[in-house]
């Protein structure tokens, strides 16, 4: 009976020495099966997949992969005579397709029905174009008249593909809205004024205004001569040796 009594107190529950061998195989085995998922965790498979979706997030992030967080912005002001082709010329530039010569570049530019009808712009206007690493030019083909989440999608594309952004600011080239485009050069902060002349129209009056506009604010500008496919030659030399003087 004693020893039957023994044995029987050896395996009760309350026994400490038991009770720690128990502990004890528990936690080894907790300890292997917390190492086994470890192991699985830092599996060579997981590992690759983890530096796919890495590369993949640098790629599509260029602020990151770059060191930089927005891109470098130019702000260039678009000025000179009425239907010197300031609009059709951003509008080409911007969107990276061709004039029709019936005014489809323009008809992205233009924001009002008055100026689609007369082909003139009225108002101040802002357009970008980007540069990506290689210096290749990034367009946004979405019109004015687009709605504005079209719109806001062609800018963030363009913006978050691009190195370098260049903002176009179309200003009004007719005399009676002269305000409107010197309000576009004092409070649009441009970092150089685009003056464009036609060839077949010369330096008019308004192109000399807005020249001495620029001089004054102490705007950089350089020239751009178009239609001088249209243009006689005698006409075309004349108008490059007037601006040379």
């Amino acid at each position: 009976m004693n020893e039957q009594s023994t044995v029987a107190g050896d395996a009760r529950p309350n026994d400490p020495e038991k009770n720690t061998e128990k502990n004890v195989q528990k936690h080894q085995q907790g300890t292997e099966t917390q190492t086994h998922v470890a192991i699985v965790d830092s599996s060579p498979e997981k590992e690759s997949k983890e530096e796919d979706n890495t590369d993949t997030v640098d790629n599509n992030n260029t602020s990151n992969a770059n060191g930089r967080n927005v891109p470098q912005d130019v702000r260039i002001a678009v000025i000179g005579n009425v239907d010197s082709g300031k609009s059709t010329m951003i509008g080409v530039l911007t969107s990276g397709e061709f004039d029709d010569g019936r005014g489809l570049a323009r008809s992205r530019i233009l924001r009002h029905n008055h100026e689609q009808a007369n082909g003139r712009t009225s108002c101040l206007s802002q357009h970008i174009m980007g540069f990506n690493l290689k210096k290749k030019p990034i367009h946004q083909p979405v019109s004015i008249s687009a709605t504005p989440k079209q719109k806001t999608a062609a800018w963030s594309t363009v913006f978050q593909q691009s190195k370098n952004i260049v903002t176009f600011i179309d200003l009004a080239g007719h005399e009676k809205y002269l305000k409107t485009t010197i309000g576009g050069l004092t409070g649009c902060f441009p970092d150089y004024a685009f003056i464009v002349v036609g060839a077949n129209m010369g330096i008019s009056k308004m192109t000399r205004e807005h020249i001495q506009v620029a001089v004054a604010l102490s705007i950089p500008l350089f020239v751009v001569i178009t239609k001088i496919d249209i243009s006689p030659e005698k006409i075309l030399k004349h108008t490059v040796k007037t601006l040379v003087k």
